[in-house]
């Protein structure tokens, strides 16, 4: 799979990129940004070795390939893509991403003021991130960066939880239509909105931006 940079949404990335890292900073969340998918790889193996590793689903992670880093380089995997796991299995899993020492999850939008917004079906990717792990590392692409907190929660509502109800084959109305109307459906994944807007432990969640299109 190439890790050659895509198409960004802004004309200035750069300054976008400057302009988010220290609206972080501000909350007292760490940011770390890189130009290419290699770059980031590898700082990851590094912040990973030896490390129990929890994670969330992410399509940005399978495009930069980091599940085939995390089996390699960590200490032990938590891999809830194991097909061999029974329903229990996965679910005992999931309560031991809380006492993983890394745990990994996408980002479904970063506002320029530094609120991170994530959405999520059962609260096993969005819980972790909040209380638990040691270490939370945020990836995000930079075509999920927001100019303000009103375009992040449309960009949540009307375009990623749609296109992740599509890839979960799920029997929605915004699965359908592409659009989110604030369904009651029992397949429903918009269940936990969570927005991140600051931390006590400087050094807990790092976000890491990575230039370019990843996920949706």
């Amino acid at each position: 799979m190439s890790l050659e940079n895509k198409t960004v949404q802004f004309s200035d990335v750069q300054k976008e990129v400057d302009e988010v890292i220290l609206a972080l900073k501000r909350r007292h969340i760490a940011c770390r940004y890189f130009e290419d998918a290699e770059a980031l790889l590898e700082y990851i193996s590094k912040a990973v070795k030896g490390k129990v590793v929890g994670v969330g689903d992410s399509i940005t992670f399978e495009e930069i390939e980091l599940y085939d880093l995390l089996k390699v380089h960590s200490g032990r995997y938590l891999n809830k893509y194991d097909e061999r796991l029974t329903k229990i299995e996965k679910r005992k899993l999931y309560r031991e991403n809380f006492s993983a020492e890394v745990f990994f999850s996408g980002i479904n939008a970063l506002s320029m003021s530094g609120k991170i917004y994530n959405l999520d079906g059962n609260g096993s990717r969005v819980a972790p991130i909040i209380y638990g792990p040691d270490k939370v590392f945020l990836i995000c692409g930079t075509n999920k960066l927001c100019r303000t907190d009103e375009e992040a929660v449309l960009r949540v509502r009307q375009k990623a939880a749609p296109m992740d109800a599509v890839r979960l084959g799920k029997k929605t109305p915004c699965a359908i239509t592409g659009k989110c109307v604030d369904c009651r459906s029992k397949e429903r994944i918009c269940n936990y909105m969570t927005i991140v807007e600051g931390q006590f432990d400087p050094d807990r969640i790092e976000v890491i931006l990575l230039k370019g299109s990843y996920g949706y």
